[in-house]
């Protein structure tokens, strides 16, 4: 891949890497789209089943624009193993799993934006790069406070501050 005249210009085994990594992505956004279905149904807080619909629906976005671009590009539909999804242990657990999916698909999308030679798909990924990392900060939050239910605190003092130093 290198550039001419400012425009990219990629080999064809760049390409043939580029509808690999698409096929890859769709299969991965159509798992993590049933994982964000299932959780916003077993939510435990209005806030989050918010937060997990406003992400679900990014992903059916970019579910949908993925397959238009490989469709625009090969003529095919994008075909790949179906999605198998898997229902989580718990709630949280199925949080954790789509945190590290979400950082998993977000390394998919640099190469893609490497890897593409067309402005408009390095614009479009960038723009699912963005959503991924919202992503991940609504998920980090979603755990954060299941984690502070949990939890109890126990305030008592400190026996540093037991003794009177200044007298």
């Amino acid at each position: 891949m290198y550039y001419q005249n400012y425009f990219l210009r990629s080999t064809s085994q760049d390409i043939s890497i580029l509808f690999t990594l698409i096929i890859e992505v769709v299969r991965h956004e159509a798992i993590t789209e049933l994982t964000f279905d299932y959780l916003k149904v077993i939510a435990s807080d209005k806030r989050e089943e918010k937060l997990l619909q406003s992400m679900l629906e990014d992903e059916r976005e970019h579910f949908n624009e993925l397959k238009k671009i490989y469709f625009t590009l090969t003529g095919k539909q994008a075909e790949g193993d179906s999605p198998q999804f898997e229902i989580p242990e718990s709630y949280i657990a199925g949080i954790e799993g789509l945190y590290f999916q979400k950082l998993e698909i977000l390394s998919i999308y640099k190469r893609m934006r490497n890897l593409s030679p067309y402005l408009y798909i390095r614009e479009l990924v960038a723009d699912f790069i963005h959503d991924e990392l919202r992503h991940l900060t609504m998920l980090n939050h979603i755990l954060i406070n299941n984690s502070l239910k949990d939890r109890t605190f126990a305030y008592y003092p400190s026996p540093i501050y037991q003794h009177d130093l200044f007298s």
